[in-house]
């Protein structure tokens, strides 16, 4: 049996027991590489890692801890086997069933299989009833939404052949990627079997981290990702390919968001002060508008203001006409490198208006100098999609985990990122995503404004939100020679 495997390990904290299942993995005759994402560990787990000395064997590190769905979605991009396999870092699943997960996939029959927990003919440790009970619940409650007979829908061992994957946009950052990664099994047909595993369950006592929170989310996770929700979500929120008229409907939207941000001084006067640590010397703006960022730019540095519109380029001109600190050229993100170096770039709220955010961050990172800051605010969360952000242009939302994937391919370094705004995503999803208005609208811009940004400022600057309409990320050029 040649090797015909891609093993992707999630790691956090298994400093204990990671080398140990690394061997075992290399050990079995079906393993061709091994992708161990290191999600922040803090144990000692990255040093351990380190010292691994074998060609199948890749390490990729998270900047921060994300999550295993998230470290998951990282490694599941790095492979390159026929068949792809997840593996755990303790000692619970037996990498000595590889042959048996595997058995349906070579001979043809199936094309993702499931490891269950329950289906034994031999010993398994009996640890927590509880568990155990609300991992039924949750593989019962996502058969109903899938109409698949799973016996246990949670468990890590899950096989499949690479061609799944790649055709499956995976989300959850934590452990509800395992009712995602079945609903959407399910929702795009494949032959789906199940066999029997050994299961050597460990106590809490001995690492094990998943908790009652984790089984919300997953509960959460079956109903909004299950078939139905998909598609309609899919029919109220979907982003059309748009023909030239559509695009006009856009800028014209896009002009009038513009015109009302104007009025929202305190709101881009706290954009700035979180980005003001980062940002000095010959500063880079992408997509400037109207400038409502530039003058505030140009009091931390020298700003070259860049905005694609004609019509904005030349309102621009004229309003800072009289600025020495500020030049403004017509240009996208791609041309605007072209007149570095720069110390730093800053784009509020552009990002998600690129169709290529990674090739633009790509040209953000040539234009810096080495060490240089790139700084952006982008919206967060696709379950805040609305018509809204249909009708402005956005390509997209952003998790903290899919922004600093794109940081990390582009070849930045990540900083600082971190979700800002919490009442905001409230009142986001209430009003723009569940009604279908337009959280711009002027009168109601400036109520916001006034009334509220300033308690939420000093609230997070104290408390850092946990979730928010906004992503704040910073990074930077590494010092070493330019990636090619």
């Amino acid at each position: 049996m040649s090797p015909c495997l891609s093993v992707v390990m999630p790691v956090y904290n298994e400093a204990a027991t990671v080398m140990q299942v690394l061997h075992r993995v290399l050990a079995t005759p079906y393993t061709r590489e091994v992708i161990v994402v290191d999600d922040a560990s803090t144990d000692g787990t990255a040093d351990i890692l380190r010292t691994v000395d074998d060609a199948r064997v890749r390490v990729l590190s998270q900047p921060r801890n994300f999550g295993k769905g998230a470290a998951l979605r990282r490694g599941f991009d790095a492979v390159t086997s026929p068949f792809v396999l997840i593996q755990d870092a303790d000692l619970e699943y037996d990498p000595e069933e590889y042959g048996t997960l595997l058995g349906p996939l070579l001979d043809g029959r199936a094309d993702v299989v499931y490891g269950s927990r329950f289906y034994v003919s031999e010993a398994r440790r009996v640890l927590y009833f509880w568990h155990s009970l609300g991992n039924r619940a949750l593989t019962t409650v996502s058969n109903a939404f899938t109409n698949l007979n799973l016996s246990d829908m949670e468990t890590c061992y899950k096989a499949f052949r690479r061609e799944v994957i790649e055709s499956i946009d995976l989300r959850e950052d934590r452990f509800g990627i395992e009712p995602e990664f079945t609903a959407k099994i399910a929702r795009g047909g494949w032959r789906v079997y199940e066999v029997g595993i050994g299961y050597s369950g460990r106590t809490y006592e001995e690492g094990k981290k998943i908790g009652w929170r984790d089984g919300v989310r997953a509960m959460y996770c079956v109903v909004r990702y299950s078939p139905v929700a998909q598609r309609l979500k899919e029919r109220l929120y979907a982003v059309p390919r748009l023909d030239p008229s559509g695009a006009a409907e856009i800028d014209e939207e896009l002009g009038v968001t513009l015109d009302a941000l104007e009025g929202a001084p305190r709101y881009a006067d706290w954009i700035i002060e979180q980005m003001a640590p980062h940002v000095s010397g010959r500063i880079l703006e992408i997509g400037a508008g109207l400038g409502t960022m530039t003058g505030r730019l140009a009091g931390l540095g020298k700003v070259v203001a860049s905005e694609p519109s004609v019509g904005l380029a030349a309102r621009l001109r004229e309003r800072y006409s009289d600025s020495a600190d500020v030049e403004v050229i017509c240009a996208d993100a791609v041309e605007a490198a072209g007149h570095g170096p720069f110390d730093a770039a800053v784009a509020v709220n552009v990002l998600e208006h690129i169709d290529d955010d990674v090739g633009a961050l790509r040209a953000l990172r040539s234009c810096l100098r080495p060490g240089g800051t790139v700084a952006l605010w982008v919206p967060a969360y696709e379950a805040l999609f609305s018509d809204f952000d249909r009708r402005v242009g956005h390509h997209r939302r952003y998790r903290l985990s899919t922004l600093a994937a794109r940081i990390d391919e582009a070849g930045l370094e990540l900083v600082d990122a971190r979700y800002v705004h919490g009442p905001g995503a409230v009142a986001w999803f209430l009003y723009a995503t569940m009604r279908g208005g337009t959280p711009t609208a002027s009168p109601l811009t400036r109520l916001y404004d006034r009334a509220a940004i300033p308690v939420i400022r000093r609230k997070e600057a104290r408390w850092p939100a946990r979730f928010g309409q906004s992503v704040l990320c910073v990074a930077r050029r590494p010092d070493a020679v330019d990636m090619p």
